[in-house]
């Protein structure tokens, strides 16, 4: 499929829906399609059942190559922390801020940030994550500037001591 989610209207009686409910339906999924973050869905065994427009473009992917596969494809440097988070999620609880590396199709590592949480269905079952996910680059980056500005300060200071005695 297109990724595309039914979101409003009446799915028994689609020939009832009226032109303002069709626009609406519209307008909702161009939000969730097109949104400043990168959003998508995962089953209880980690598939991926949707992603909008924003995670697949960023990832590099097409929705045919990326809906439908396991998540650990795409962060197979992972494993452990991705089995974490389903841990979590799984139990009841949501996640905030988690780090974890993404493979783009061009085999470039992205660092991203993910919030998540699960719904369930009406019989209590987990149903599908909603994942949200913000490029961590910047960040990664800012830190380890700040790693080297450091490093580069205490040599500094160990050659003035060296210098001074």
């Amino acid at each position: 499929g297109d990724g595309t989610v039914l979101l409003f209207g009446d799915i028994c009686h689609p020939d009832e829906r009226t032109e303002e409910e069709i626009a609406r339906d519209v307008e909702y999924v161009d939000f969730f399609q097109n949104a400043p973050i990168a959003l998508h869905w995962l089953s209880g065994e980690g598939i991926v059942l949707w992603a909008n427009q924003t995670e697949l473009d960023f990832l590099g992917y097409t929705a045919e190559e990326y809906i439908g596969q396991p998540i650990m494809k795409f962060c197979p440097d992972e494993q452990e922390l991705v089995l974490e988070i389903f841990k979590r999620l799984g139990s009841g609880n949501s996640i905030k801020d988690v780090p974890v590396r993404f493979r783009t199709k061009d085999n470039r590592i992205v660092h991203l940030l993910i919030d998540s949480n699960v719904r369930y269905d009406t019989e209590g079952k987990f149903a599908h994550t909603r994942c949200f996910i913000r490029d961590d680059t910047a960040r990664k980056v800012k830190e380890a500037r700040a790693r080297l500005l450091l490093e580069e300060t205490k040599r500094s200071l160990r050659q003035l001591d060296i210098f001074m005695s």
